[in-house]
């Protein structure tokens, strides 16, 4: 009778196993020495609950099991489960405890990788995370990164899964990259095998709105840290959002995927800091700014569009139509590359003031003139920056409207 109670017990935890999260799947075989006889399988098949159809996409479904890593896994493949998954993501927010996204918390190390210097003892660790480009009718999975932290790294650089209580490294190559102070990502080529592990994020069809919370997942000093923040403000350029005032992320965290409430990627976490403490500029003159956002602006973090991403992929492919279009006063200004951002904006007028404006995270290339009182004013500046070693300046004549760009060194 002993013997037959455990047996059933034994029988019964066997059934649970398809039904919990992935990675307690993972620990719980690997424990198991009457499944695995003493021997566990290093890619161990993580059960997904239901087959999921997908919705406003070609039929398509994906499997009830769904491994870790699957060996043939395509990039198609790939894409096809991040979009079975979206339609299962919900928001839940417990009494106690942070706010989560499920299922994708459970998945979410598919998602995200570290990028370091390829082959470097103890190197520095950055977050990227994968996104997926659909072009002539193929899948291609992309890394996308902060241009600020694979800057040092060089082009050859290695990405590296934890998924499943295993790491799976990967060699991959810094095809391009913006700037810190404009568009401030890494477009991270990835290897075909790549897809044996990784999983893309699937864009947001829309800018968040000022209040929406914010999930941001990454590593943080080669940790991997969450965090649960709120939109400040939200631009074209530019996400701005609160930082956290208890457990801040560490150096590392730069890159990080940052989702909204249903799951869906905004943008790239690029950096936290107190416009306060620093003495920036637009924050000394924030009262007598028109546009900014009417909130506490003294400890923020910026988030990179996607939209602004994807940029890269156009540049990669089309080098010579990834300029934007800079616009002040409704006049077309000029184009600005990748590889540029704007310095500053100054506006003269003609009762002798002079206003000035260094970089900020709310200029808006769509609208440059977005801050300034017009009323008298004769004449405008915008300075470009390109390459690091050089700058240029837009001089335009309101009241004539032409424009002369003038070299500088």
């Amino acid at each position: 009778m002993h013997n037959k109670t455990i047996m059933v017990c034994l029988l019964g935890l066997g059934l649970l196993v398809p039904y919990m999260p992935a990675e307690a799947q993972t620990q719980w075989l690997r424990k198991s020495p009457i499944l695995w006889n003493k021997k566990p399988n290093p890619k161990v098949p993580a059960v997904y609950r239901t087959k999921i159809s997908l919705i406003g996409h070609r039929a398509t479904t994906v499997s009830g099991r769904l491994p870790f890593f699957v060996p043939k896994m395509s990039a198609d493949k790939a894409l096809s489960f991040s979009r079975a998954l979206m339609h299962k993501i919900q928001m839940q927010k417990p009494m106690f405890r942070q706010p989560k996204l499920l299922p994708f918390e459970n998945y979410v190390r598919h998602f995200i990788f570290t990028v370091s210097e390829r082959g470097a003892k103890d190197a520095f660790k950055g977050t990227g995370f994968v996104i997926a480009e659909r072009r002539d009718g193929q899948t291609v999975l992309w890394g996308l990164s902060g241009a600020h932290v694979v800057r040092y790294m060089g082009k050859d650089v290695d990405v590296t899964f934890y998924a499943g209580g295993e790491k799976y490294t990967y060699p991959a190559e810094v095809v391009l990259t913006g700037r810190k102070y404009g568009l401030n990502a890494a477009l991270i080529k990835l290897p075909p095998e790549a897809a044996e592990v990784a999983r893309p994020v699937i864009g947001a069809p829309q800018a968040p709105q000022a209040g929406e919370p914010l999930f941001t997942f990454g590593f943080s000093a080669g940790t991997y840290k969450k965090t649960i923040r709120h939109v400040l403000f939200a631009g074209g350029e530019r996400i701005v959002a609160n930082f956290p005032s208890h457990n801040q992320p560490k150096p590392g965290f730069c890159g990080s995927v940052v989702l909204n409430g249903q799951g869906q990627a905004i943008g790239i976490e690029v950096g936290g800091y107190s416009p306060k403490k620093e003495g920036q500029q637009w924050y000394q003159l924030r009262r007598e700014l028109r546009g900014l956002p009417q909130a506490d602006l003294a400890s923020i973090s910026e988030i990179v569009p996607l939209s602004r991403a994807y940029d890269l992929l156009e540049a990669y492919h089309h080098p010579d139509q990834a300029a934007r279009t800079m616009w002040f006063d409704g006049m077309r200004i000029g184009m600005l590359a990748p590889d540029e951002f704007v310095e500053s904006v100054g506006v003269h007028y003609a009762d002798g003031h002079h206003k000035l404006l260094v970089r900020n995270p709310f200029m808006e290339l769509a609208a440059l003139d977005k801050f300034f009182p017009l009323s008298g004013a004769v004449q405008a500046e915008i300075t470009v920056n390109k390459h690091r070693t050089k700058t240029y300046t837009y001089v335009i004549r309101l009241d004539t409207k032409q424009i002369e760009k003038k070299e500088a060194w």
